[in-house]
């Protein structure tokens, strides 16, 4: 009976005030604006910064690649997906552009 009765007690509560569910929604997308400043923004930034960064590659650039290995960039071929790479004398590496993380400055690298 106790059960029954905390039931019906409920019932006598007021009912939500109409348009409280307007404050769920702000907040929301609060929360979605905040996710697309913080998170997506900086991330296409980025994104397009190493797009021009490859796209800018000459040969003669000296580069640092995702894996650590420094070199000179000896050839570019016209695949546009792969870029030759001198990290020693005679040793040629044939890598995928996009492994490229940075552009050292000219002189970084001992000649070899």
């Amino acid at each position: 009976m106790n059960i029954i009765s905390a039931a019906y007690a409920d019932a006598g509560a007021p009912a939500a005030a109409p348009g409280g569910d307007m404050s769920m929604l702000i907040i929301l997308v609060v929360c979605m604006v905040a996710v697309y400043f913080f998170v997506m923004r900086p991330n296409n930034k980025k994104r397009k910064e190493m797009q021009k960064l490859l796209d800018g590659l000459a040969v003669g650039d000296e580069v640092l690649t995702n894996g650590g290995i420094a070199g000179k960039v000896v050839k570019l071929p016209d695949n546009k997906d792969y870029v030759m790479i001198s990290v020693g004398k005679d040793v040629v590496l044939q890598m995928k552009r996009n492994y490229v993380v940075a552009v050292l400055p000219k002189g970084t690298l001992e000649s070899f």
